[in-house]
């Protein structure tokens, strides 16, 4: 495995972290990975490394507010931020690796991204994985929740609170639940603004399943405390319905990080095998 971290910069000048895992010879493809909210992606270096076992390139950023990239945690101007920031990560990837097909993966704040841009930019990926996505939270705000949200959010835009993640939520396994409380690098600030975009964006994706035109691999754990998996559901049904090319793959008894469960081995297996079916 050779593994190196750089610099890129976003439309605004906000500076972003990039890291790149490469296998030893000249990859089958290459896994654009997009993370979750409140974390970054050297969290994923043991994802990385399966990929890179198996001939694949793994390359992500830490978007803007979290991990080392800069921005102020927890907030941006629209979702739009999100969206500029993966199309920096794309666009790196085919310097660094031409003719070489491109895949992008998602998990939970970045399934959301994922679907988004898939539906709403122009890519040539061969396929795209969207992992627990944060289409909707396991536990839907109130309307009252989602009344004050939207009207704080033109009063004070930058108004910040911590998410209260339901962290024993995230996995099975109580070691990755001690380093996620224990890393500096994660945290769970959230502005209203922030809310209230990602909330719009999950809603937009579950009503634009017909915009899908690559293959899309979705799946979600049925036990996840997050995110809805319901609403993973609801998306696959929709794009299904418009004969769109997806695969929904549910996890039984699962919880919100598939890639830190502790059968995590099988949920790569069957992500791995879909990505070479693609190929």
């Amino acid at each position: 495995m050779n593994y190196q971290s750089t610099t890129y910069v976003s439309y605004d000048g906000i500076k972003l972290s990039g890291y790149l895992w490469k296998p030893e010879n000249k990859p089958k493809a290459v896994i654009n990975l997009v993370h979750g909210f409140g974390e970054y992606s050297e969290r994923y270096e043991h994802w990385a490394q399966l990929f890179n076992k198996k001939g694949y390139a793994v390359h992500a950023i830490d978007y803007r507010g979290h991990g080392k990239s800069d921005g102020r945690r927890g907030y941006i101007h629209s979702f739009d931020d999100f969206l500029n920031d993966v199309y920096v990560l794309i666009q790196e990837s085919e310097k660094l690796f031409p003719g070489i097909p491109q895949f992008i993966y998602g998990h939970s704040l970045g399934g959301n991204i994922v679907a988004n841009y898939i539906l709403r930019r122009e890519n040539s990926f061969k396929g795209a994985i969207i992992s627990s996505p944060w289409f909707k939270l396991a536990f839907d705000p109130s309307a009252i929740t989602l009344f004050f949200a939207k009207t704080i959010k033109s009063i004070f835009p930058k108004f910040t609170q911590n998410a209260n993640l339901d962290v024993k939520g995230i996995s099975h396994d109580q070691e990755v639940i001690n380093n996620y409380i224990k890393d500096p690098l994660v945290h769970e600030k959230i502005s209203v603004r922030m809310f209230v975009e990602v909330y719009k964006a999950g809603d937009w994706a579950l009503e634009h399943p017909d915009l899908i035109n690559i293959p899309v691999l979705l799946q979600h754990g049925n036990a996840d405390k997050i995110t809805s998996h319901k609403a993973s559901v609801e998306f696959a049904e929709k794009a299904r319905a418009q004969n769109k090319n997806i695969t929904y793959k549910e996890w039984e008894g699962m919880y919100h990080e598939l890639h830190n469960e502790l059968k995590y081995e099988e949920v790569f297996t069957f992500v791995v095998e879909w990505i070479e079916n693609q190929l």
